[in-house]
């Protein structure tokens, strides 16, 4: 007796971890399927639930998307708090659109995109402006993107006008670091 118990638990247990992978996809399936459901208008799929910080923002059903061609002051730099303070007062439960790059996820599984409120607000442009924001671009970044040449144009403006980051004379270095290929210089 004995011993067919353990022969019926053996040829058990790969019917039971079957069971539990199927039933592990079908959470995330529907986590994804029900939360977000099919887009029925422009808009109408993206909802801004929760403000991570200056540039990147969480999604109905758990996405993350991170606005494209900018980049915000991190925790516990000047500006930070005032730039996710104010990309809350523009998204916060507010249905979005967003218009995506060649590449739609970066390394991080995030989403990369333009953000738009009411079709009309550009979000990542606004930052700018604002002097919240300042233009980051990569590689691939595609530089005849009406986008891309509106943020730095609008970067060009918040420099002149000294506004946010741009309203602190820069301090002189003695040198710069810089990775071959980055874009960027520290």
């Amino acid at each position: 007796m004995a011993r067919k118990r353990h022969r019926l638990i053996r040829y058990n247990r790969p019917l039971r971890w079957s069971i539990v992978l199927l039933f592990v996809i079908a959470l995330i399936v529907f986590r994804f399927v029900d939360q977000i459901g099919p887009e029925r208008s422009v808009g109408d799929r993206f909802v801004v639930v929760k403000v991570l910080d200056g540039d990147t923002v969480e999604l109905l059903g758990g996405d993350r998307l991170r606005l494209l061609t900018i980049d915000t002051p991190e925790k516990g730099e000047r500006l930070y708090k005032e730039a996710t303070a104010y990309l809350t007062d523009l998204t916060l439960n507010k249905r979005v659109r967003v218009e995506f790059a060649h590449k739609r996820r970066d390394k991080y599984g995030r989403l990369l995109g333009y953000l738009y409120v009411d079709d009309t607000l550009f979000v990542n442009l606004t930052m700018i402006r604002r002097g919240l924001a300042s233009v980051y671009l990569f590689k691939d970044t595609d530089l005849d993107r009406k986008e891309t040449i509106n943020m730095i144009a609008g970067q060009r403006e918040a420099i002149e006008d000294r506004v946010g980051l741009w309203s602190v004379d820069p301090v002189a270095e003695d040198y710069y670091v810089a990775v071959k290929g980055s874009f960027r210089f520290h």
